[in-house]
């Protein structure tokens, strides 16, 4: 079905269903757009903070334990006893200190203070620049490393620095709920993890693609989140924070699920707030629009009725705007049509009462004349009075139908129903016509199926139904035409057709030959000439019976006018 043949009930509840649908699902999108991406930032900085913090904070450590190695340059006038205690001065102040030693120029320890024992001979490179070691593991699994300052006089400063702390803040460092935090060094070895037997089982995570992004490119933080499936085939979303001075990086990352799941729960609440308001403002929207449309639909119905002859129209619209206006208007308009119908009756009783009366005049006149009362007529003179006798019966037809459609249409046509024995009806009118149109050349034929059932209508009305069909056919069928009178019943039907094989009636007026006074020039189309009441009679007359009239057009030219009557 096109949108041009919807009801404006429903163009209006579709313009107003777009007008909000489409702006809601557009800002919803726009909204879900802004806040997906909002939140995807927020995750992501968040996440960010936390492996920063970590990173801050060791590197923090880091720099403090250099600038106490780096608090005095020139060692070489101290005496042994001195260089102790300076020694020991640094590792009060430097709790991450285990070992701390001078070198002197031949790269030989000259002293030397331990927190306590294990391996402090890793000084090679180390001595005469800052720098830091690789890391090692203690025996208790602790990562450190070695680190240096230069002194005068080709002297240096060398200490061990231990994390006993490091996989503590590693295993405090929450991100979210099911996310972690490790560190690798720039081989993407495993320093620091919440598994510590993954630590001590020298776990090698270079594989993971962060952590491949953190040995390509040590020096910079990511951009963006890497996701990938980690070594457990768990996909993950993941960043890191590089460690320059240790040449480490921390590794933040979260299940991606969690991720996203704060996404799709803010996409599922835009979506239900949408809908609800969608919902809201189309409920309102129809209740608007049913102001609208159900007083224009109830002066569409009384348009109908109007158009269908009741002008007892009473609208009852109260809308208090324009609507209202048109509506009283248009009870007016049905008030003077109704006083407009009235007068149209009254004056055509009249005029067919007035006319009635000289007519009778005329036809008795017209028989004293024809029955030879007067005088003797000769062929010319009673030919002459034929003609007229037919002409004033043509015009005493055209009386009664115009008499009884204003009966039809005011409802004062009572129908007088009695039994009618349909085939002798038939025989009749088959014998009437017969032997008028024996004189006009022209074929007259009956088919009447056998055993059609009687019927209960006024005998009157329809005589002359099938009297005004038949004479319709005559008239527009030339010399040798042929017009059938059938009848057969057709479920509870009883079903007339009246045919001819004249020029026949195009489609586009097959509707508007049944309307009053109409009248078709005979050389534009071909149709019937005449007042333009009897087939008008015919359909009313049809119509108060219950039945139904139309016409169909024969192949090759004719009609066929058919009514319907019903047997109950």
């Amino acid at each position: 079905m096109s949108i041009k043949n919807l009801s404006l009930r429903y163009k209006v509840l579709s313009l107003f269903a777009v007008a909000i649908i489409f702006p809601a699902v557009f800002f919803s999108i726009v909204i879900t757009s802004i806040g997906k991406n909002n939140l995807r930032d927020s995750i992501y900085f968040r996440q960010q903070e936390i492996a920063e913090r970590l990173a801050d904070r060791i590197d923090a450590q880091l720099d403090l334990h250099l600038k106490l190695l780096s608090f005095r340059n020139d060692v070489s006038t101290l005496t042994p006893a001195q260089k102790n205690k300076y020694l020991k001065s640094i590792m009060e102040k430097g709790n991450a200190f285990s070992t701390v030693f001078i070198v002197g120029p031949t790269n030989k320890k000259v002293s030397q203070v331990c927190r306590q024992s294990g391996k402090d001979g890793y000084t090679r490179n180390l001595v005469f620049r800052n720098s830091v070691s690789q890391v090692f593991l203690s025996e208790h699994d602790n990562p450190y490393v070695f680190i240096s300052a230069p002194l005068k006089r080709k002297y240096a400063i060398v200490a061990r620095i231990e994390f006993p702390l490091l996989t503590k803040w590693v295993s405090e460092t929450t991100i979210g709920e099911y996310g972690q935090a490790f560190i690798v060094d720039k081989k993407g070895n495993l320093i620091a993890h919440r598994e510590t037997e993954r630590v001590r089982a020298g776990s090698n995570f270079e594989n993971l693609a962060v952590v491949r992004d953190f040995i390509d490119n040590r020096e910079s933080s990511p951009k963006r989140w890497r996701e990938y499936f980690d070594e457990r085939g768990n996909k993950v979303v993941a960043l890191y924070k590089p460690i320059s001075r240790l040449g480490w990086a921390v590794v933040t990352q979260i299940p991606a699920r969690e991720v996203y799941k704060p996404i799709e729960n803010m996409n599922r609440s835009v979506m239900a707030w949408t809908l609800c308001w969608t919902a809201v403002f189309l409920f309102v929207g129809l209740s608007f629009v049913r102001k609208i449309i159900d007083p224009l639909s109830l002066l569409r119905s009384g348009a109908e009725r109007i158009s269908r002859g009741n002008l007892d129209i009473k609208l009852n619209i109260n809308t208090g705007d324009e609507i209202e206006d048109v509506a009283r208007n248009f009870e007016k308009m049905a008030e003077e049509l109704k006083k407009l119908e009235t007068l149209k009756e009254d004056l055509t009783k009249m005029i067919i009462h007035d006319l009635k009366s000289p007519l009778t005049g005329i036809m008795g006149s017209l028989d004293y004349l024809s029955l030879g009362f007067s005088a003797e007529l000769n062929a010319d003179q009673k030919n002459i009075v034929d003609i007229a006798k037919k002409s004033g019966e043509n015009m005493a037809v055209l009386l009664q139908n115009l008499l009884d459609i204003a009966k039809i249409e005011s409802g004062n046509l009572k129908l007088k129903k009695e039994r009618i024995n349909m085939s002798e009806l038939f025989s009749e009118k088959h014998k009437e016509f017969w032997h008028r149109l024996i004189g006009e050349s022209k074929e007259f034929s009956l088919n009447v199926a056998e055993g059609i059932p009687d019927i209960e209508a006024e005998k009157n009305i329809i005589e002359r139904v099938i009297n005004n069909l038949v004479n319709n056919a005559i008239k527009h069928t030339t010399s040798e035409g042929k017009i059938k009178l059938s009848a057969f019943r057709e479920n509870d039907f009883l079903k007339i057709s009246v045919s001819d094989n004249g020029p026949g009636v195009p489609d586009e007026f097959k509707e508007k030959i049944f309307e009053k006074f109409v009248q078709i020039e005979r050389g534009k189309s071909g149709l019937r000439t005449g007042a333009g009441l009897g087939l008008t009679f015919c359909k009313m007359a049809v119509e108060a019976h219950g039945g139904k009239i139309w016409v169909e057009t024969e192949p090759g030219g004719g009609s066929s006018f058919i009514f319907t009557l019903p047997l109950n």
